[in-house]
């Protein structure tokens, strides 16, 4: 027998339950990207405040911010976003990676899910006609397009032409002030490295108070110049070292020297000694078997805690 009063105490937990997650997914949309901080850093606020009266000017409605691999191109657009929220300057505000190998399926979904919007159609082409009417009565809206390293056809994707829709700004970074041109971006930032007393900031506030101590200072110091003022390559290497042994800060210091790393594609040298670095350095070889795991997923992929525990399961990963 059905008990309609436990029945219905149980739907309306189950209801607010769903608004909290509701609240939490609005909130945290923009928080999918580790960052230094929740401040700009110092050297990038002019650039920052630029980009945010760019924003707010009528007469440009696709912005560029390019730069290196690992210089921080992404949490600078997440804050873009959040300022640009907090100011209430848009309507909605939505987010795509892009990445090498753009798949415009992936980008309808990731604009659509941050829309409340499902797209159920398989044609593409449908898709982006469903996406870009959603938009369209949007009197504000703001796009994020991270991670671009070719041109992007936008009416492919279903989002509206700023020419047309006057209320839809584009900002999008790219590795390449070419890819910028390609986009015909109206004004284009260029994101510098850290200055070298910031990158020690930053450096020593994820490493931890211990490089003050005299017989580790130097080395530390060191290390940190190896980073190259790389945002990236300072959250890796610092990360990794926080809380080691001065022979495991040499030993580091050797290993950041010496890499030979190929020619990789829009990667700078320090960023994939620091990444290499900081792989060597995981706690276990069972870590480092679900790193390697990870990899198997498609670039930006989302990987489900879940699933990621079934496959190590499935593959005898555990140790116990």
């Amino acid at each position: 027998c059905i008990n309609l009063k436990s029945s219905y105490r149980i739907s309306k937990k189950a209801k607010e339950k769903t608004e909290i997650v509701d609240e939490l997914r609005r909130d945290g949309k923009f928080d999918r990207v580790s960052s230094p901080g929740a401040q700009v850093i110092e050297s990038r606020k002019p650039t920052f405040n630029e980009i945010m009266e760019g924003l707010k000017d009528d007469g440009i409605n696709m912005i560029g911010i390019w730069g290196m691999g690992g210089i921080g191109k992404t949490t600078i657009v997440k804050d873009v976003a959040k300022q640009a929220e907090r100011d209430k300057l848009f309507d909605e505000i939505v987010m795509a990676v892009v990445s090498q190998n753009p798949s415009v399926r992936k980008i309808q979904v990731e604009i659509a899910d941050m829309l409340g919007l499902i797209l159920t159609e398989e044609s593409e082409i449908v898709r982006a006609g469903r996406l870009c009417e959603r938009l369209k009565p949007v009197k504000r809206i703001l796009v994020i397009l991270d991670d671009l390293w070719t041109r992007l056809d936008l009416e492919d994707i279903g989002i509206p032409d700023g020419n047309v829709h006057k209320g839809c700004k584009i900002v999008l970074t790219s590795r390449s002030l070419d890819v910028c041109s390609e986009m015909n971006t109206q004004v284009n930032f260029l994101i510098k490295v850290l200055s070298e007393q910031e990158a020690w900031n930053l450096f020593r506030k994820m490493a931890g108070e211990s490089v003050d101590l005299p017989d580790l200072h130097p080395i530390a110091t060191e290390v940190a110049k190896e980073c190259a003022g790389l945002p990236i390559a300072i959250l890796a290497v610092a990360r990794a070292l926080k809380g080691k042994s001065k022979h495991v800060w040499s030993d580091a210091l050797h290993q950041l020297r010496t890499s030979s790393p190929n020619n990789i594609r829009g990667m700078h040298a320090n960023v994939y000694s620091s990444l290499e670095l900081s792989y060597n350095y995981l706690e276990s070889e069972e870590v480092e078997y679900f790193f390697l795991l990870c990899c198997l997923f498609p670039e930006d992929f989302d990987i489900s805690i879940e699933y990621l525990v079934r496959y190590g399961m499935g593959l005898s990963l555990f140790e116990n």
